[in-house]
């Protein structure tokens, strides 16, 4: 993915964007990527060349989308408390720069240190609840992901997401109810949401909270996940 600049003289504004090539394209698109800014998407036969003028001609829909997300663009204030809402703690954490550590490096330091508590609490909690609901899986896995939740794999791996952390702790296992039911079901068919609501009866409502939980995720965290990708 390529970084570039131009420069359009009509709004007087300098544009940043990255250029994407795109095999699956069937047409060029533009979109503020959270936390990177403008991206370009083009198809294999897009010629480069006419890039700076597609921006130009969409100067103000950009100028307008980066306003409405500049708060994303901002370096987020490094925390001196966090909050897991999974069982209801605060941590207090040491992450100010020196010359030794700059920005990135404390971030880095906060989502290893997010990591091992994700660690420490999910795989008991997946296990109690996988004892409780007579739902077995064979491993887990951890990950840090900007969309999913959970999943399961064919094999009865349960993957979940680190940011499960920042959720209150009856969706958490909501979560894993819906994953540990994929074991038996690998579908969302009538008798998948059937095992579901046998072991969660208002997993209607745990839904919504993940369809909004990405409101729970800590600016810091969002702000290094986004970065780094």
């Amino acid at each position: 993915m390529a970084s570039n600049s131009i420069f359009d003289a009509q709004t007087n504004t300098a544009f940043d964007y990255s250029l994407r090539v795109s095999q699956k394209a069937r047409y060029a698109r533009l979109q503020i990527k959270p936390y990177h800014g403008l991206e370009v998407v083009i198809p294999t036969r897009f010629p480069k060349n006419a890039v700076p003028e597609l921006i130009r001609q969409h100067s103000e829909w950009i100028i307008q989308q980066l306003h409405e997300h500049r708060q994303q663009f901002v370096e987020p204030e490094l925390p001196s408390q966090i909050s897991i809402a999974i069982n209801d703690s605060i941590h207090s954490v040491t992450t100010q720069t020196h010359k030794n550590r700059n920005y990135q490096q404390s971030l880095d330091s906060l989502r290893k240190w997010t990591r091992r508590q994700a660690w420490d609490l999910l795989p008991p909690m997946l296990q109690s609840v996988s004892e409780e609901c007579d739902l077995a899986f064979n491993k887990i896995s951890i990950r840090s992901q900007k969309s999913r939740w959970g999943s399961c794999s064919s094999r009865g791996t349960i993957s979940l997401n680190d940011q499960l952390l920042f959720v209150p702790a009856e969706t958490v296992r909501y979560l894993m109810i819906h994953e540990l039911c994929h074991t038996r079901f690998m579908n969302h068919s009538t008798k998948f949401w059937r095992l579901v609501e046998s072991h969660c009866g208002d997993y209607r409502y745990h839904e919504k909270v993940l369809h909004q939980a990405r409101r729970l995720i800590p600016d810091w965290y969002q702000y290094s996940l986004h970065r780094s990708a």
